[in-house]
């Protein structure tokens, strides 16, 4: 505006004059990109050239701070919305013009005085499409980053009270285990020598008596027999890991449980099957508590087929672990029964105590392993054992 002396037709008193000068070079500003009117007001406030014709001649002297700066001096912006109780030069303005912004330019006069102000309304739809796109990615990072965050904090806290459960699980058997040796130490204490006696003296009757007497002397002992081994179990039970790092041989530690129990296969007509690796690995174990953990097994593979079935034994190496598989063909098990097997005196038997399967699971979780048990009603068992091969 400077360089074209527009200047000199703010101060021609002749609309005439001015207007045609005015028309020919404000029309290339108001074609300029997003204007979208363009008006050109003298230092009176009066509005000597618009777009909008209607607004010609006006003026408009209320409620305009960005025109009264320019007309100090000072480029002047302001952006804003198109409100009924805005500016009144806003008027005839297109109904799709909601959200402009609008530009005061200062034109200088001869000796550098305000002649007049250049007020310009652009409408940047670009750039309000920009920043609402950048709002929407805004809110929707927003919304992600508290989903994620939520998720985060979720699985910190499930994984926390999982720990927690545990641990407290953890207490209240070790709690079970320091009542067990409890009782332990009083059974072993106040059973073992009269048990001891007990058997002895009907092994000494069972030597005069007729075989009448013999064959109920030969119960006694049995009964005898089998409360030594009730109370071993429970001595087994409550010892507390001594932190030895021992080796078995899987092979030989098995057929030593098998060859204890084969009398009762072939009395009840069990077919047994055993597929093991050769050569025969070590696994981290002692001997005799893996033994007690194979024993606890068979016996309860045998209470479950009283009328003959199937048993097979499968081993198998998955990198640094073996795991172990006894498949029986028996009555299984219910939900019910499968939800407790593991669970220190609890018995569904009517002559069980209910530690065999505690027992065999804490002696291989002493050692780092895990045993597992799947069965459904009338489908049979499957013992899944788990351990550590030795290095």
């Amino acid at each position: 505006a400077q360089s074209q002396n527009t200047s000199l037709y703010f101060s021609e008193p002749d609309v005439k004059k001015r207007q045609g000068p005015l028309d020919d070079f404000f029309n290339r500003i108001a074609h300029m990109p997003d204007v979208v009117r363009a008006n050109v007001y003298s230092r009176d406030r009066v509005v000597l050239w618009s777009t909008e014709k209607p607004l010609v001649g006006r003026q408009f002297p209320e409620n305009n701070p960005e025109l009264d700066e320019a007309l100090r001096g000072h480029l002047a912006l302001h952006t804003g919305r198109v409100e009924a109780h805005s500016k009144s030069e806003h008027i005839l303005f297109a109904p799709d013009v909601e959200e402009f912004v609008e530009n005061y330019i200062p034109i200088y006069g001869p000796g550098g005085i305000v002649v007049g102000v250049v007020e310009l309304y652009k409408l940047p739809r670009i750039l309000w499409e920009t920043i609402a796109r950048g709002q929407r990615l805004v809110w929707m990072s927003a919304a992600l980053g508290g989903l994620f965050l939520y998720t985060v904090l979720f699985w910190i806290v499930r994984r926390a009270s999982r720990t927690i459960t545990h641990q407290q699980q953890a207490l209240v058997e070790a709690e079970q285990w320091a009542l067990v040796g409890e009782l332990t130490a009083a059974v072993a204490h106040s059973l073992r020598n009269p048990l001891a006696a007990i058997r002895s003296s009907a092994e000494l009757a069972a030597e005069t008596e007729d075989v009448a007497s013999r064959e109920c002397l030969g119960d006694i002992i049995v009964q005898v027999d089998c409360m030594e081994r009730w109370i071993r179990d429970l001595l087994l039970y409550s010892h507390q890991p001594d932190g030895n790092t021992q080796t078995a041989n899987l092979s030989e530690t098995l057929r030593q449980s098998l060859a204890g129990f084969s009398d009762r296969f072939t009395r009840q007509g069990i077919i047994l099957q055993v597929a093991l690796p050769e050569p025969s690995p070590r696994v981290c174990a002692d001997p005799q508590l893996l033994r007690q953990v194979f024993n606890s097994l068979l016996a309860n593979a045998l209470e479950a087929m009283p009328k003959g079935g199937q048993l097979r034994v499968t081993a198998e190496r998955r990198g640094r672990q073996l795991t172990l598989a006894l498949r029986d063909t028996g009555t299984g098990l219910s939900s019910e029964q499968l939800a407790g097997v593991f669970k220190p005196f609890v018995s569904h038997k009517q002559r069980g105590l209910g530690i065999g399967l505690a027992l065999a699971r804490r002696i291989v979780q002493r050692y780092g392993g895990h045993l597992e048990l799947h069965s459904q009603p009338s489908k049979g068992a499957t013992a899944v054992l788990q351990l550590s091969l030795a290095e």
